[in-house]
C-alpha cells in the first residue's frame, strides 16, 4: 500500500506542501461538554482522512485553549496528540492566515463555493451543536469581516434541504474535490447516505 509505505518524515513533507484547512476550536462556549467531546471525534476523524491520503489537504487547529478549552482538553487524551502532523495554535485563524486569505464555510452564505484556490485557507466551524445556535458562524465571521461560502450540495444533490453537515464530512468534502476535480463525485464519497443523498440528474442542476 503506498500510502502506508511513506514514512512519518515523507508524509510530514506531502502536507506540509499541501494547501491549508482550519478548523476554528474558538466556539467551545457555545457547546456542551457532550457537544465538545463529539467535535473532538470529528477532528480525529478529519485527521485520519488527511494522513491516508494521496492529495492532502494540510489541516489546522485555531483558537486552541489547551487549559480552559472542552474539545482541546477531550483530544489531549489522544496518546498520540503531540505527534500529530497537524499545527494548533492558540491564535485566531485571522492572526494565522490573514483576512484576506481566508474563506469561512457557512451553509447560511450568500456565496456557493465553486473551486478550491490554493493560496486561500479554507475555515470549518468546530462546533456541534444540533442547531441550536444556527447562523452562529456566518454571523461571526461577518463581524470579522471575513467572506464566507458554502458549499454547493443543493447544487449536485438532492434529497435532504439541510446543509448542515459535520466538521469530518466538510473536510471529506474538500479532500475528495481536491482529489477528483468533481463536485458530485466528492459528494457521493463523502454523504451520508442514511441522510437519502443522490446526485441531481444529469441537466437537472440547481441554479
Amino acid at each position: 500500500d503506498q500510502i502506508r509505505s511513506r514514512s512519518r518524515e515523507e508524509m510530514a513533507k506531502l502536507i506540509e506542501a499541501s494547501p491549508n484547512v482550519a478548523i476554528d476550536l474558538g466556539l467551545d462556549s457555545y457547546m456542551t461538554l457532550r457537544e465538545s467531546r463529539s467535535l473532538a471525534t470529528q477532528v480525529k476523524h478529519a485527521y485520519g482522512y488527511m494522513m491516508r491520503s494521496e492529495r492532502p489537504l494540510r489541516l489546522w487547529l485555531t483558537g486552541v485553549d489547551e487549559e480552559k478549552g472542552l474539545t482541546p482538553q477531550a483530544l489531549m487524551k489522544d496518546p498520540g496528540y503531540n505527534r500529530w502532523l497537524m499545527p494548533k495554535t492558540p491564535k485566531d485563524y485571522v492572526e494565522v492566515f490573514g483576512r484576506e486569505n481566508v474563506v469561512y464555510l457557512s451553509s447560511d452564505a450568500e456565496e456557493t463555493l465553486n473551486t478550491l484556490d490554493p493560496k486561500t485557507t479554507y475555515i470549518i466551524g468546530g462546533i456541534v451543536d444540533h442547531n441550536r445556535h444556527k447562523g452562529l458562524c456566518q454571523r461571526l465571521a461577518t463581524e470579522k469581516n471575513v467572506r464566507t461560502a458554502r458549499l454547493p450540495i443543493s447544487q449536485y444533490m438532492e434529497g435532504s434541504t439541510r446543509d448542515v453537515i459535520t466538521v469530518n464530512q466538510v473536510y471529506m468534502i474538500l479532500l475528495k474535490y481536491r482529489e477528483l476535480g468533481d463536485w458530485a463525485k466528492a459528494f457521493v464519497a463523502s454523504m451520508p447516505t442514511r441522510k437519502g443523498y443522490k446526485v441531481r440528474a444529469e441537466g437537472a442542476t440547481k441554479k
